[in-house]
């Protein structure tokens, strides 16, 4: 397994690690669900000039089994929380990450992933200051 922690301070990365950036990224500003954060990385990323020049870019296209593996390492590395969402209660409730389940599960950064998410390149972080 990967050691995310040390990843961040790492300037030669894996197409996986470059995913676990693009992922974390794409739930750093809101709740997100499993096709939101797909779609964020394959189709509004790759267009948006603000962004050209950022490497882990070149990861992309994600398919949808690797966006669920990085789901998976950032919220058992603590980057990352799941939820589901409590109509009843109008409310997000943090609950474990389980596959099984993916399709019902929003994802949000920790406190943790945030301070991740502020060494990336600075257009990127521009917003989660």
């Amino acid at each position: 397994m990967i050691s995310i922690d040390s990843w961040w301070d790492s300037r030669t990365r894996n197409r996986f690690e470059a995913i676990l950036e693009l992922v974390m990224d794409a739930v750093a500003d809101d709740y997100e669900r499993l096709e939101m954060i797909m779609a964020t990385i394959n189709e509004s990323y790759p267009v948006d000039p603000a962004l050209k020049g950022w490497e882990a870019l070149k990861a992309a296209p994600v398919s949808r089994h690797e966006g669920v593996q990085a789901l998976r390492e950032l919220t058992g590395e603590g980057y990352a929380q799941a939820y589901v969402y409590d109509a009843a209660e109008n409310r997000f409730r943090a609950v474990g990450f389980g596959k099984e389940q993916i399709n019902d599960l929003w994802f949000y950064a920790t406190p943790k992933g945030l301070n991740a998410v502020k060494q990336f390149p600075p257009q990127l972080n521009e917003s989660y200051q």
